[in-house]
Formats: structure tokens, sequence, C-alpha cells
């Protein structure tokens, strides 16, 4: 079996190298693209982890199975940042589990899930990990077990707990990204400022009934406080509609999900944020709208 051990120590590995190795794992590959047999292999020669070992195939001009129908729409580069990017998920129901799934499918590689809470019926019409067989179990940590079950090479940590003030510096700690899956509008408040101190962009979604809307901020920003300037008055005066989560349906929830993935998937792929416009999406229409902040 060829030697790749030397080469990889700088993160990359000849191509020709791994052309000769590949050619000794049967099944690993046809032509460029290395099923996920290949890379398993390579991890283990090579001593990588297995989204190292896809980096290096990437670098050597191969491609993963399992992201050949995005090679048209992703570069090599583009794949190689989504693979190395680690993206905290504040709330893991509606809106987060379903842009959690759609970022693991994408690309990225690594993930911080954190809810406090346990599935419950009423979350089956809309939740991407609430199932029968998933009821009563912790949001946080099925969703982990539902991401490893689509991509075992994710590094997935699942926090059952409440983000706040205290425990989001450390759980942002490393982040390339937070997503705002949260069911309050104090809530979202409060994760975006975190994100901002943090210097993280910040990916907002929200629902109600069969509406939602959605935006990527660069970090820093905080135009989510902007929208709500009597956010603290509203809060003193218990305002239900601000306070508490509302209903909604698995069409809207998972629209905006995907609006939010969407938007984060372009930015860290081009490796650059930009401030998007406030997207708005009606699914009784159903239609997509675009305002300018």
């Amino acid at each position: 079996m060829p030697d790749i051990f030397g080469s990889a120590a700088s993160g990359k590995l000849d191509a020709e190298t791994l052309r000769r190795f590949l050619a000794q794992c049967p099944g690993s590959c046809e032509g460029s693209f290395v099923r996920f047999v290949g890379v398993k292999a390579v991890a283990q020669a090579a001593r990588l982890p297995e989204r190292e070992a896809m980096c290096a195939l990437l670098d050597a001009g191969f491609w993963p199975e399992r992201f050949r129908r995005s090679r048209s729409v992703l570069s090599a580069e583009g794949l190689k940042r989504l693979l190395r990017s680690r993206v905290l998920i504040a709330g893991c129901g509606g809106l987060g589990g379903h842009a959690a799934a759609l970022l693991a499918r994408s690309g990225v590689g690594a993930f911080v899930l954190c809810d406090p809470d346990a599935f419950e019926e009423s979350n089956l019409n809309r939740q991407m990990f609430c199932t029968e067989g998933t009821l009563g179990r912790a949001k946080a940590e099925a969703a982990r077990e539902g991401l490893l079950g689509m991509a075992s090479y994710l590094d997935v940590e699942a926090r059952v707990v409440t983000v706040d003030g205290e425990n989001l510096p450390g759980l942002l700690a490393g982040c390339s990204a937070v997503v705002d899956g949260l069911d309050s509008v104090p809530k979202k408040l409060m994760l975006e400022e975190a994100a901002a101190r943090a210097g993280l962009p910040f990916v907002h979604g929200s629902v109600n009934r069969e509406e939602g809307f959605a935006f990527i901020e660069e970090a820093g920003g905080r135009r989510l406080a902007g929208m709500w300037p009597d956010a603290k008055e509203r809060a003193e005066e218990g305002d239900r509609a601000f306070l508490e989560s509302p209903d909604t349906v698995a069409s809207s929830a998972a629209g905006v999900a995907c609006l939010m993935a969407s938007l984060l998937v372009k930015a860290l792929a081009c490796g650059e944020v930009r401030d998007s416009a406030l997207l708005h999406l009606d699914c009784s229409v159903p239609e997509l709208a675009r305002f300018e902040f």
C-alpha cells in the first residue's frame, strides 16, 4: 500500500499517490469521484479526520461522491470552506432542525446544537427531527443523531441547554456563524447581540402561520434590533405576540429554513458574508418578496 503519511503532515496529498492508493481499495471511486468508503480509507491511512481527508482529496483534483450533484454549484474551494465551518444552531425545532439538515447536506462540517426542550406530539406537524420514535427525546440529541445518520464524519456537539448571556460566549467559541431557530423575539434579540459581540455572522429566521422572514447579516450587525425598537416596552407590557411562539405549519417552517440555509451556504462557500435583503415567504399564495433594509 502506498505511503501517504509523509505528505499528509502538510495537509496536501499527492494526486498520483492517492490514485494508486484508491486503485487498491475496491469500489472506492469512479473516475475522479471518491465514495465514502474511499474517503474513510484515505482518512485512516493518512491519519486525518474524514472532513480533512475530503479537503485533501479536493486539493488533489478528486471530488467526494456524496457531493457529486453539487459540483456545478460549488467550487472545490467553496466546499472546503463549508467542510471546515462550524455553525451554532440555537433551537432545533421547526427552523433550526430543517436548517441544520440542509446545511449538513450542503457540506457544513461541524455543528453546535442547542435546545433545552424535548419533542412533543404537537411538533410532528413541522419539525425535521420529530418523529413518533423521537417523542420525549431531547431535541438537540435527536437532531445530532439525525445529522450523523446523514453524514457520519460530522463533528456535532449537542447541548440540552437554554442559550443565554452567560453560556453563549463559550458556545460561540470556534464557530463560523450563528443560526437563529429560537421561538420568541426577546430570545432572538439576545442571540443577535451575542453574535454581534462575538464578531460572527447572524442568520435570522421567523415564522407565523403560513409566512415568515429570513436574512443574514455581517459580523457585528444588529438589524433585528433595529426592526424592534420598542422591544423593551413590549416585553414589559407582556405582549403575547412578542413573547410567545406563534402557530405555524410545515411549509412555512421548512421554506424559511431553506432561505436561511441558502444564505449561509453561499456566504460560507464564498468566504465572505454580506448583509442580505429581508426575504419574506408567504406560503398561502405562495410567493417570495424581497425588501431592502
